[in-house]
């Protein structure tokens, strides 16, 4: 089944390095690409008037030519760099406010992954107009992957995948997990970290659940006691091996939050592995 994935450039270097991560991750899947950037001719201007172009203003016109000439010299280079047959590749240039350029985007070409780049992954720069985070927080219509600038892929070889055990666990939620760690033989790092004293019944019943769910793969458990969020996941980062975490969207209730945006944002800013957020 061919993938819709969406990357969003700003012609940057650590949006071009999201783009080329995410072109060789799904090398071995049919999958179209579409190559998204959002301008306004008018940096000033407000979000109604975003969405109104005047077609004949030399900015709008000016903006829109560096925005298309950009977008195919991305599709050019990438053209040649991977030479893939199992990839087409699109442009959107679009007039208008990003947060709306993308929901547009994802709405009207049944996108199922959203792909953005930052220097880290919940940087708030100054010179950023929309932190990734933001967009994180924002999105829901599709899973969406956030690479640091300075993260190169070269394989997938293990994923820790933080989970509360609080919520009904279905295989349909972990389907882009399994389907890739299986192309790459991933081993997945399953991470619980204790606030209860024992896990009551429906708790051990959804691990036993997720044991069945990642049968076939190598699947390993930890459970780690007084050690906040951040500490704990970022145990598992600082290994060589680390090369994603994932959080399944409609977890909501790990350790008490309303996750898993929340706990995205308890994380270290200076984050060194991609994050994938899975939106079901």
């Amino acid at each position: 089944m061919e993938k819709r994935i969406l990357c969003y450039t700003d012609f940057s270097e650590n949006a071009q390095n999201a783009i080329d991560y995410a072109v060789q991750l799904y090398n071995q899947q049919t999958c179209t690409f579409y190559f998204l950037n959002a301008f306004q001719a008018d940096a000033d201007a407000s979000d109604i008037e975003a969405l109104i172009p005047d077609l004949e203003n030399d900015i709008f016109k000016s903006e829109k030519k560096t925005s298309e000439a950009g977008l195919n010299k991305i599709i050019n280079t990438i053209t040649l760099k991977y030479k893939n047959n199992k990839h087409n590749y699109k442009v959107l240039s679009s007039y208008n406010a990003l947060l709306y350029a993308l929901k547009d985007s994802i709405k009207t070409n049944a996108i199922d992954l959203l792909v953005i780049g930052a220097k880290d992954v919940f940087d708030n720069q100054e010179d950023r107009q929309i932190p990734t985070l933001d967009i994180m927080e924002y999105i829901t219509e599709c899973s969406i992957l956030a690479v640091p600038g300075d993260f190169k892929f070269c394989s997938l070889t293990e994923i820790v995948l933080p989970v509360n055990y609080e919520e009904a666990l279905l295989e349909t939620s972990f389907s882009e997990l399994l389907n890739l760690a299986n192309l790459y033989n991933t081993e997945i790092q399953i991470l619980h970290i204790k606030k209860e004293h024992n896990l009551d019944d429906d708790q051990l019943e959804n691990k036993t659940k997720l044991e069945h769910i990642f049968k076939g793969l190598t699947c390993n458990f930890h459970t780690l006691e007084r050690m906040n969020v951040n500490k704990g996941i970022n145990s598992f980062v600082e290994n060589d091996r680390c090369n994603l975490i994932a959080f399944i969207g409609e977890q909501s209730n790990y350790i008490g939050n309303d996750l898993p945006r929340p706990l995205l944002k308890e994380l270290d800013t200076h984050l060194s592995v991609p994050v994938w957020l899975i939106n079901r």
